[in-house]
């Protein structure tokens, strides 16, 4: 139990000195990451206030980020060195769990696609052992041009001069930070982001400045406010389907940060990972301004995850630094791996596997808005996830410690929140994870049930 009494200014509400004391003492460092705080009753005690004046405080600190409360066990300064986003993992299939926790690609038999592909590049005199040779770091002028031609029929303006491989969108993005030689410094991003950026900053020294957002993503007013106060030389982003929130930009949203990005010199990275699932999408941002960014797509959503084939588009201006990046980071992307991607694209087994996802998330979403529609649940078609922001007498913490006691595993809002912004209490569920619908539906009447009760006893004493 610490010792820690805070220093009250004598101005304004109680509630609310007690919450910048909190602020100020974490940012000074007499409130270190993971710290235990006093009880509600030990502090109000001893600074002669009321149990309900150190409850709104905490709460309105947890609220903001600074705060952690764990169920059965007191508040916490919120760590960020020792997140759990930095231990971001894929849960391995577990019989007594069902997941949510993470958006992977809806189980689908593979077996025969790949066979039909394997079984025609051996009939191919000398492919097999051309492909498992050395090879650029570009790539094979034929696999780019195809690629290019699948993308194009997606909507994704793509030139095979720009186009490179790579190992999914994870190696993508830290190619991209490579490329643009980020490490160490600042990138801005939205405030609620890919957990996966979280991981790569704490090894790249990379420092998040996270965004407000609206109901359509980053707000292009709170971009020209960190443009205005500080130095940046990129922006990451989820424009399509955003991860976590769902959020799709509008096209004059997405116009509206480009001209600010043009304005102050930024590179934009676009995560568009997502981006194939919908049937309807706004155009992709490398579409509106090909030589300012640097778009990222993967087969690891749509078609297959364990394939580990992306691909990337980027300016003309940084293909040599890119080449060098994929260089250093694995001297070149598998060819035979690349070649099976690029017949799936060309042959049509791609586009059929991506219609198969589509459709079993249709069903799958048409179960989550059975049970959790009338929750303050936002979601879009197409999208493997959903964001559910919980009622009042819920804390995300403990919804995720009451599903986990349940089987079910839930992802929290802190896991996606960049840097020092405010994680609120809300949940990422996944609705592409659970192995079939009938696991689905059951995760989800659980979930029912535990948003319907009265949350958990909150013990102040």
């Amino acid at each position: 139990m610490t010792i820690w009494t805070p220093h009250l200014s004598g101005r304004g509400p109680l509630y609310r000195q007690l919450l910048e004391a909190i602020r100020d003492d974490i940012a000074s460092g007499t409130l270190p990451s993971g710290q235990r705080l006093p009880t509600h009753r030990a502090l109000a005690d001893r600074l002669g206030v009321t149990v309900g004046t150190v409850t709104r405080a905490y709460s309105e600190a947890e609220h903001l980020g600074l705060l952690q409360g764990r169920v059965g066990s007191g508040t916490y300064v919120r760590d960020l060195q020792s997140n759990q986003a930095r231990a971001w993992h894929i849960r391995q299939p577990n019989p007594e769990r069902i997941e949510m926790w993470q958006n992977l690609p809806v189980a689908l038999d593979r077996t025969e696609p790949f066979m039909h592909t394997m079984q025609a590049l051996m009939q191919e005199p000398g492919q097999i052992n051309a492909l498992m040779e050395y090879d650029s770091a570009e790539g094979g002028s034929s696999q780019r041009q195809r690629a290019c031609s699948w993308l194009s029929a997606h909507g994704i303006a793509a030139d095979p001069e720009r186009l490179l491989f790579n190992y999914g969108a994870q190696n993508g993005l830290l190619l991209s930070l490579m490329t643009l030689g980020l490490c160490g410094e600042s990138l801005l991003c939205e405030g609620l982001t890919y957990p996966g950026l979280n991981t790569l900053a704490h090894p790249l020294h990379l420092q998040l400045k996270g965004l407000a957002m609206d109901a359509e993503g980053l707000l292009p007013e709170a971009l020209e406010k960190a443009c205005q106060s500080g130095h940046y030389r990129a922006l990451y982003l989820i424009p399509t389907l955003q991860n976590p929130t769902t959020a799709i930009m509008s096209v004059e949203r997405r116009q509206a940060i480009l001209a600010i990005c043009e304005r102050y010199q930024l590179w934009v990275i676009e995560d568009d990972v997502h981006g194939l699932l919908p049937g309807h999408r706004p155009p992709a941002m490398v579409n509106l301004a090909p030589e300012r960014v640097i778009y990222l797509g993967s087969f690891s959503k749509g078609t297959s995850a364990g394939l580990r084939i992306g691909y990337m588009l980027v300016p003309a201006a940084l293909k040599a630094a890119a080449s060098q990046a994929i260089r250093g980071a694995s001297w070149m992307v598998s060819p035979l791996l690349v070649e099976l991607a690029c017949r799936w694209m060309e042959g049509g087994e791609a586009d059929r596997i991506l219609v198969q996802q589509r459709q079993q998330l249709a069903q799958r979403a048409s179960l989550l808005r059975h049970h959790l529609g009338r929750f303050n649940l936002h979601y879009q078609d197409g999208s493997m996830h959903a964001w559910l922001e919980l009622p009042a007498h819920w804390r995300s913490a403990a919804l995720i410690q009451a599903a986990e006691a349940a089987g079910i595993g839930l992802a929290g809002a802190e896991l996606f929140a960049a840097g020092h912004f405010p994680s609120p209490q809300a949940v990422r569920l996944s609705i592409s994870h659970p192995l079939d619908n009938q696991a689905l539906d059951q995760a989800l009447t659980t979930l029912c049930q535990l948003l319907e009760s009265p949350g958990p006893t909150q013990n102040f004493m």
